[in-house]
């Protein structure tokens, strides 16, 4: 009985590779659904469909303290950590999308640093133009932060419509975000 399943199994997937197109086309559905997988299980515990916290921070470049949202317009609050390669690489993206106003808003909230020094340090290495908010454990706990970079996209009415966990490419945050109405 099973011998004659394996059997079964091993003609199958020998004439599923000898044609290119169903042996492609199952490559890319099974990338896909890995893909997914890993991102469904990184989201796991954020936050959606909700309204996003209503957090006050202060700025990196020492002005008046600022919400991380703003209200009556949709747009991204990115998380990030200065020691994190991932979020170097990917937080042009972010200042790319605002610099050519395919999104109305983008804030990004420094969390798990040492000084803001740090921060300072890491914004000037990216070249980011967006303003900084420097968090701290209350604030990754209020978000459910906990990996770099996490972002969220807030519709105009103040709600999480989406979520992401690690790299995100331009298209990436702006296919979320034009989905949330941006």
């Amino acid at each position: 009985m099973v011998q004659t399943m394996l059997s079964a199994i091993n003609a199958f997937w020998t004439r599923l590779r000898a044609r290119f197109w169903a042996s492609l086309v199952f490559d890319v559905l099974l990338i896909a659904a890995a893909f997914y997988a890993v991102h469904a299980w990184q989201t796991r515990d954020l936050p959606i469909d909700r309204p996003a916290p209503a957090t006050v921070l202060p700025l990196l470049d020492g002005g008046a303290a600022q919400s991380a949202t703003r209200a009556g317009e949709a747009g991204i609050v990115y998380f990030f950590a200065p020691w994190c390669r991932v979020c170097r690489a990917s937080i042009d993206n972010l200042d790319d999308l605002v610099a050519d106003g395919r999104i109305a808003w983008a804030t990004t909230v420094a969390l798990d640093y040492a000084d803001a020094a740090e921060v300072r340090t890491f914004i000037e290495r990216t070249g980011v133009t967006l303003p900084v908010l420097l968090g701290d454990a209350g604030t990754a706990a209020e978000w459910s932060i906990r990996g770099f970079p996490t972002y969220y996209v807030i519709d105009a009415e103040g709600r999480i419509h989406s979520r992401s966990v690690g790299y995100s490419t331009w298209v990436g945050m702006w296919f979320r975000a034009w989905r949330a109405g941006l």
